[in-house]
């Protein structure tokens, strides 16, 4: 697991926006968190996080891919296997530009490519080939990004192993050959502008790069740039196109953590089909691979909700190791430690009293080991539903000393969980209206194919009644039953459009009612 921070951007800085992340470049980052109590004094909560990696904003592409990258490349070269790099985090934390990079920087796709060939030629691996392709997932569907995005289907052989069909690869000799191809379907990617982020990518893109040893597979490198996390309150300002592809977005990224947790738990099911994401990326979890996870973050005030949602999301995934199946942290490897530094001290656990103040504090538990781990590492996306039943369910075992805290707190947790049960409708709400988008185009489709052979019936109808002899009855009779066909296909069609405006209208009303 592996951290980066972003510099502090101008614009950032004009506006008044503080630097509240702190890293000392190695394995340590704090966030200083500010925060208002109930009345209305200002103070600092500090958070101590620890991962295996943490680079800070001096560091640069090529150090995240010393330490990050290279052994992935070295990985797949030398035994074969399969090797995944996710670039995760809120949009504008710089994601694409660790996968992508400038010409001034190159990115993460440039310095795996530049080190496969000098690797190919040093260790003489001259009967290997290296084919590229690239493709996006946009609104749960798949698009080529290397053939003029042409829409692509996964389907599960007998092996239940997911293909991509129709997924064009191209075999690359060179660095410049492969980043030609790269740049090209860069360009193709889904961006636009968010309440968040002026030039959004909103689409997950996936790089994969297989090695071939006489046309059999001898390894995959795989470059995930994941789309950025954000909340309902950034997009509900945006329009609807953009809260369906940033509510797809966070839904996605859930179910990827999903899968993420089931596999440390050993599970017997993995809800690898719990969207187009996770399906398409199985072979990136099971069997012989690696996988590196790179969570970049924001350091501004502004940005701070954000970067602790992304740092505990990213705490999560490193705690999966295999052997922490209690669900609290090892003690010698807390990866995220809560406290209060300074005069700014509060209660250590939720609803005990600080001295000489009768109001209840609501903060993050740091009492109790076991379950402060589950309710602040789950905090993203659209989850927060589980969240919200995690810590209502938790309240009952925290001991005498919360009680006060749990029965004050009943309106707020009451609260917390009919906004989080909307926000679940909402993702449901979504994912039929992305299904029915794809209904309502079919059946367009359709109608047109079959305007089309009634428009050449009609024509084989025009053709027999000017014809010498022609029966203008039968060509009458004929007609009427035409254009009934016309106005019963034309009927359907409406039908369903009216359906789908329905249901655009619902989530106009819901998504006035989520926050995330």
């Amino acid at each position: 697991m592996c951290v980066r921070k972003r510099p502090l951007f101008k614009k950032e800085a004009d506006r008044g926006d503080n630097d509240v992340v702190k890293t000392d470049n190695q394995s340590h980052m704090q966030v200083l968190e500010p925060k208002i109590k109930v009345d209305l004094t200002k103070f600092t909560e500090e958070h101590d996080f620890f991962f295996d990696e943490v680079l800070d904003e001096e560091a640069n592409n090529q150090q995240v891919y010393e330490r990050c990258g290279s052994p992935l490349v070295r990985y797949v070269l030398e035994r074969q296997g399969k090797a995944t790099c996710f670039a995760y985090g809120q949009t504008g934390s710089g994601k694409t530009h660790t996968m992508m990079g400038n010409p001034d920087q190159p990115g993460l796709y440039f310095l795996a490519a530049d080190d496969i060939f000098r690797l190919k030629r040093e260790r003489g691996y001259d009967e290997m080939t290296v084919w590229v392709s690239f493709f996006e997932i946009y609104g749960g569907k798949l698009y080529d990004l290397l053939n003029d995005r042409r829409k692509l289907v996964a389907r599960a052989d007998a092996k239940q192993v997911v293909n991509i069909v129709g997924l064009q690869e191209t075999e690359v000799t060179t660095v410049g050959h492969l980043m030609d191809a790269l740049n090209a379907g860069h360009e193709a990617r889904s961006t636009a502008a968010t309440g968040a982020n002026m030039d959004s990518s909103r689409s997950h893109a996936v790089l994969q790069i297989n090695f071939k040893r006489k046309g059999a597979k001898a390894g995959k490198l795989s470059f995930i740039d994941l789309a950025g996390s954000e909340r309902a309150s950034d997009v509900n300002d945006n329009d609807r196109q953009t809260r369906i592809e940033g509510a797809e977005i966070n839904k996605s990224l859930l179910a990827l953590k999903e899968c993420i947790r089931a596999l440390d738990q050993n599970s017997k099911h993995v809800p690898f089909r719990g969207s187009t994401l996770t399906s398409v990326l199985k072979d990136s979890f099971i069997g012989n691979c690696r996988t590196v996870m790179c969570a970049n973050v924001s350091p501004g005030t502004a940005s701070c909700e954000h970067t602790m949602n992304t740092l505990r999301y990213a705490n999560r995934v490193k705690q999966l190791k295999g052997d922490n199946k209690g669900g609290g942290l090892n003690p010698g490897h807390n990866a995220y430690m809560p406290h209060q530094g300074g005069e700014a001290r509060v209660a250590p656990v939720i609803g005990q009293r600080q001295a000489g103040n009768a109001r209840i504090t609501p903060v993050h538990v740091v009492g109790v080991q076991n379950q402060n781990n589950q309710n602040q590492n789950n905090n993203i996306g659209w989850g927060a539903n589980q969240d919200a039943r995690r810590r209502s369910d938790d309240r009952g075992s925290m001991g005498d000393g919360c009680a006060a805290a749990a029965v004050d707190a009943n309106d707020i947790e009451e609260e917390e969980l009919a906004r989080s049960q909307d926000q679940l409708a909402y993702e449901e709400l979504v994912t039929n209206i992305l299904e029915e988008e794809d209904d309502v185009v079919a059946c367009h489709r359709q109608q047109i194919e079959d305007n089309m052979a009634l428009v050449q019936e009609e024509m084989g109808l025009l053709t027999q009644v000017e014809m010498p002899g022609g029966s203008v009855e039968s060509y009458v009779m004929s007609l009427d039953r035409v254009l009934q066909r016309k106005v019963e296909a034309v009927n359907k069609l409406r039908s369903r459009l009216q359906e789908f405006q329905q249901r655009l209208k619902e989530e106009e009303t819901l998504s006035k009612t989520c926050r995330m």
